[in-house]
């Protein structure tokens, strides 16, 4: 294939079920999580009809799904959405895509990296009375989790999905108790959209928010080269995830508004309200809701990193970043790619919250690394109109490759604004700028690359998953 590599690499082809890529979509949102560390603001901004807010957000998700699962439904590639771009606007645009999602990917996990640390540590000084820094336990689970993803997506895969139905047994046992312990109380005004603060404007405030919520559950999109019947596999996981994960979300917030007392202002007073109103219902068993934010965040990391890794990885093996990132080990996994993304999470994670609380630090850390991930999201939104009516005339729809993209991208725009928009306090105002100045060194480095592989646009995307 030109300059670089001499053989094609390979993953290791039909490793995967439905079953499982669907689990990893889901250990992906990291249910617990996700709604543990976000679900304060927003009820404080949309109040305490937030579970529509958060139904908006999954349609929304939805409408960004139909692009990535309408991309492979006609050429799956383990690039993802740096494939897609990179086929549809051509390599330039490709190799932009690779450093957008890479840095975003790598930064954004450091949200993970810093919870994992910071919730263990949490948990033995809380329980066991034992104060050990959070620091060791984000190097701990980051080796952990490293050395099960160098060994093979099977195992690992196994594991993220473990955890997860953990996760979510012990996230129903919490929510069982929250409706026992309130049963006189239940009330289901959170579906009631007058009750929905300042209307419109409430909404729109929470959006962004609610949205965070699911980043992650497209990345098995990554993973069509292991799955078997990729082409129908992946969009069957992703979209079944995203309802399933929906629902889960809806029961929390709900629960979580019994036990407040539909009390909105409550709920936003709280770090952690779901974990305060599980612990006062679950009494002696309060360990079990703090185990659930364990598992959930473990379970993530394993499926962020097989994911998001293997974009990386399929970049590097098309030309897009340095070719060594396309290295395949002896157990058929992206080892450079790895080693790249956990390596210099932790390393980014462990300097930017050297002097603060890993639970308060990992927001911004996260905040950071979703502006260029959405931007990827938004431009994927875009190419597919282009790819179907330029590759795939005979199979465009309207609806499909038109409209509904069309949609996406309007609806990613009031969150993107969100996170860009002008008078943000310090650090988040410098964010837009460091993305842009990414973006500037990634368009420069992509002209050198179009240099010195003439045949760059030919690799972009050329290795079929299921061929």
């Amino acid at each position: 294939m030109g300059h670089g590599t001499k053989v094609v690499k390979r993953l290791q082809q039909n490793s995967l079920t439905t079953a499982d890529i669907t689990a990893v979509s889901m250990a992906n949102t990291a249910p617990a999580m996700s709604f543990f560390f976000s679900f304060a603001t927003i009820a404080a901004a949309a109040g305490i009809a937030s579970p529509l807010a958060i139904v908006v957000a999954a349609i929304v998700i939805l409408l960004k799904i139909n692009s990535l699962v309408e991309f492979t439904r006609v050429t799956p590639s383990t690039g993802s959405y740096i494939s897609y771009i990179g086929k549809t606007f051509g390599p330039v645009a490709g190799v932009m895509a690779a450093w957008a999602l890479s840095f975003g990917f790598i930064v954004a996990v450091g949200f993970v990296i810093a919870v994992l640390g910071g919730w263990t540590s949490l948990i033995l000084q809380q329980f066991l009375h034992v104060t050990v820094a959070w620091q060791f336990f984000s190097i701990l689970f980051v080796l952990v989790v490293g050395y099960l993803v160098y060994r093979g997506v099977k195992i690992s895969t196994k594991w993220a999905a473990a955890m997860f139905a953990f996760e979510l047994l012990l996230i129903l046992v919490s929510m069982a108790a929250i409706i026992v312990t309130h049963w006189h109380r239940l009330s289901f005004s959170s579906f009631n959209p007058h009750y929905i603060k300042n209307g419109l404007a409430g909404m729109g405030l929470a959006f962004p928010l609610a949205v965070f919520l699911f980043i992650g559950v497209g990345n098995p999109g990554a993973m069509v080269e292991e799955t078997q019947n990729p082409r129908r596999a992946v969009p069957v996981a992703i979209y079944t995830a995203t309802l399933l994960v929906t629902v889960i979300y809806v029961l929390m917030a709900w629960t979580t508004s019994v036990a407040f007392h539909n009390n909105a202002q409550a709920i936003a007073s709280q770090s952690v309200p779901f974990v305060v109103a599980a612990s006062k219902a679950l009494g002696p068993f309060t360990l079990l809701v703090y185990l659930a934010g364990l598992t959930s965040t473990f379970a993530s990391l394993i499926g962020a990193t097989n994911a998001q890794a293997r974009m990386i990885f399929s970049a590097g093996r098309e030309g897009l970043l340095p070719f060594e990132l396309g290295r395949v080990s002896r157990y058929g996994t992206p080892v450079s790619a790895i080693i790249l993304y956990l390596g210099v999470a932790l390393t980014i994670t462990l300097i930017w919250a050297h002097h603060g609380s890993p639970l308060t630090i990992a927001g911004v850390i996260a905040t950071l690394g979703t502006i260029p991930v959405a931007l990827v999201y938004l431009v994927l939104n875009l190419a597919v109109p282009v790819y179907y009516l330029r590759e795939c005339r005979s199979q465009f729809s309207w609806l499909r490759h038109l409209v509904i993209p069309i949609a996406g991208t309007l609806a990613l725009i009031l969150p993107l604004w969100g996170l860009i928009e002008p008078g943000q306090p310090a650090p988040f105002n410098a964010f837009p700028w460091i993305v842009l100045g990414l973006l500037m060194v990634a368009w420069a480095y992509a002209l050198w690359r179009l240099r010195h592989i003439p045949d760059l646009a030919d690799r972009v995307g050329s290795i079929i998953a299921d061929e």
